[in-house]
C-alpha cells in the first residue's frame, strides 16, 4: 500500500478511517453546499437520487451554465433568461432548459418528473 494513506476523522466518541477518495468527495460536497443556491441544491438532489450524470457550473466560452446533462444546458433561475443566451446555446448544440427557483421550492415532484421525461430519450 505504498503511497496510499488513510485519513483519521475524529467524531464525537469515535474514530473513523476514511480513504483519500472519500475525503475528496466530502470536500466537493462541502464546496458545493457553500457555493450553490438552495434551488441548485434541490436540483442536485433530484439528479443524484435518479442517478443522472451531470456537470455543475460548467464554463462554456467563458459563460457559466448551472448544469450540463448531455446535450441539455439547464439553468436554475431566479430570473428569466435572455433569448440571446438561448440562441447562443442552440448554436453550440445544446438544448436550454430553465427551471425557476419557485418551481423547485414548491413543485419539486413536478420538476423531477419533467426532467426524467426530458432525459428519458437521452439516458
Amino acid at each position: 500500500m505504498a503511497g496510499l494513506s488513510l485519513l483519521l476523522k475524529i467524531r464525537p466518541n469515535n474514530l473513523i478511517l476514511c480513504s483519500p477518495r472519500l475525503r475528496i468527495q466530502e470536500m466537493r460536497t462541502n464546496l458545493f453546499k457553500k457555493n450553490s443556491t438552495k434551488a441548485e441544491r434541490i436540483f442536485h438532489e433530484i439528479l443524484k437520487k435518479n442517478k443522472i450524470p451531470f456537470k455543475f457550473r460548467e464554463k462554456i466560452e467563458g459563460k457559466e451554465i448551472d448544469f450540463i446533462i448531455g446535450k441539455y444546458a439547464i439553468e436554475i433561475d431566479g430570473h428569466s433568461q435572455s433569448t440571446k443566451r438561448n440562441t447562443w446555446l442552440f448554436k453550440l448544440g445544446f438544448i436550454p432548459l430553465h427551471y425557476s427557483n419557485n418551481a423547485l421550492y414548491n413543485h419539486r415532484n413536478k420538476v423531477e418528473e419533467k426532467i426524467k421525461n426530458k432525459l428519458k430519450t437521452w439516458l
